[in-house]
């Protein structure tokens, strides 16, 4: 016999000192096999067929069957001729491998075995009818090798279970490490966004309080406004209409100042005729003047003349005295006439200057009252556009109180929306407890089991 080597050399040595299965079972085997060998294919067709009969083995092998009937020859013939060597142990365990990881039952697995070794007694106790010692030693070692063979494919059958399910509970472990990492990772996050909805429904409310708070004060001060507007409004209309007033007043007065002027103007050229009258006069007494004085002259000649003349000429000198009378009269009274006219020039040249200083006085109050009546106008177009403009700012301001009337409307809803969200945060928050503590029953749970 040549048992396997390396590391599962004690443990198969074990197995085969258990089984009793020495040098000459090993000797038996192999010819026993010279037995079997002819009708293994036979055999072993018969099983399949057998398998296939089954529909939950059937859907195992599949078309398949052609591929394992070559496969289980192959390994039949090791198990009987190999004497239990590595490359036995090796097969073995890649047949109990692949069993398990098709998810072949341990039943089908024995009830298999039960099926090849019956033919294979059989077929012993048939070629050693008549040497019942030889088909008991050939039956024996047989069966030795069956349960050999079965306690090796079981067994890593067994272990890869193990195995598989040592690493179904480590990645269940993991999963769970995993799980609860990122549950209370998630928690963690659900937890901070229900702070933070928590903290911005809470500023949302006084947000919303405090746009109310200001839309009621906007409200009122925009009605106070309107009624501002409309105050000025109304000045400026019996603004525009004084400014009317005014410029159609300052329009007579211009009108009547341009009378004035022309009266004026033609005063002063009454005036200045007279003036010139009197100029002409002051001329005719200076001649009147001077013929009282030549006549007086001439009285006294007269008078001269008279006196030398004795009593013939006291006629002539009464004449010359009388007419001395007259021319000396004549000249007194021409003085006075002189000093008159003198006075009325004077007065006259004054009335003129006067005249002269009114007449440029009232053109300038003329100019002043067009330029007036200009800027008037100016005023009024700037009155009637400032009256345009308030009005238009206080429909704005109507506007403005109506839009005010819906904010606070639409504030309120948020309003009851934000207390809306706060409340759902604080349910959310208890159902985020009552996950959190049924996650910790369902980890526990799971460590029990």
């Amino acid at each position: 016999m040549h048992p396997a080597t390396g590391s599962d050399t004690s443990d198969l040595a074990t197995r085969l000192r258990f089984m009793r299965a020495d040098d000459e079972t090993t000797a038996v085997l192999r010819e026993t096999w010279q037995l079997i060998e002819p009708e293994l294919p036979r055999i072993l067709e018969g099983f399949y067929r057998h398998v296939l009969a089954v529909p939950a083995l059937a859907r195992l092998v599949g078309d398949k069957a052609s591929t394992l009937t070559a496969a289980q020859n192959a390994h039949w013939k090791r198990l009987f001729t190999s004497g239990f060597d590595a490359g036995y142990v090796a097969s073995v365990r890649r047949i109990g491998s692949a069993h398990n990881r098709i998810g072949l039952e341990p039943r089908w697995y024995i009830g298999g075995y039960n099926y090849v070794m019956c033919e294979l007694v059989d077929i012993i106790i048939r070629r050693n009818r008549w040497s019942t010692a030889k088909a008991a030693s050939a039956v024996t070692a047989t069966t030795k090798a069956i349960m050999i063979d079965m306690d090796f494919a079981i067994s890593v059958y067994q272990e890869e279970m193990l195995a598989e399910r040592q690493a179904r509970q480590h990645r269940m472990d993991q999963a769970i490490r995993d799980f609860r990492s990122e549950s209370e990772g998630v928690l963690g996050l659900v937890g901070e966004a229900i702070d933070a909805m928590r903290a911005v429904a809470q500023s949302m409310t006084g947000t919303a309080q405090q746009t109310m708070d200001q839309s009621v004060s906007v409200a009122a001060a925009s009605e106070q406004a309107s009624s501002n507007v409309q105050t000025v409004a109304s000045a400026a209309e019996e603004l525009s209409s004084s400014i009317m007033e005014i410029d159609r007043q300052v329009g007579e007065s211009a009108r009547i100042t341009s009378t004035a002027v022309a009266s004026a103007e033609r005063t002063n050229v009454q005036i200045k005729g007279l003036a010139e009258a009197a100029q002409k006069i002051g001329e005719v007494i200076k001649l009147i003047n001077d013929i009282a004085s030549q006549t007086n002259l001439l009285a006294l000649n007269a008078t001269i003349e008279a006196a030398r003349a004795g009593e013939a000429g006291k006629g002539f000198a009464v004449v010359a005295s009388e007419v001395k009378s007259l021319a000396t009269q004549t000249a007194k009274a021409t003085e006075e006439i002189s000093g008159k006219v003198a006075e009325m020039q004077s007065a006259t040249a004054g009335a003129v200057d006067a005249i002269r200083e009114i007449t440029d006085t009232i053109r300038r109050i003329d100019q002043i009252s067009t330029s007036i009546a200009s800027a008037i106008e100016q005023q009024g177009s700037a009155t009637a556009e400032i009256a345009q403009n308030v009005q238009q700012a206080a429909v704005g301001t109507h506007e403005v109180s109506s839009t005010i009337v819906d904010v606070t409307a639409g504030t309120r809803e948020v309003s009851n929306g934000a207390s809306e969200v706060e409340g759902s945060a604080r349910e959310v928050t208890e159902r985020t407890q009552r996950l959190r503590a049924g996650i910790e029953a369902f980890f526990e749970r799971i460590r029990a089991a």
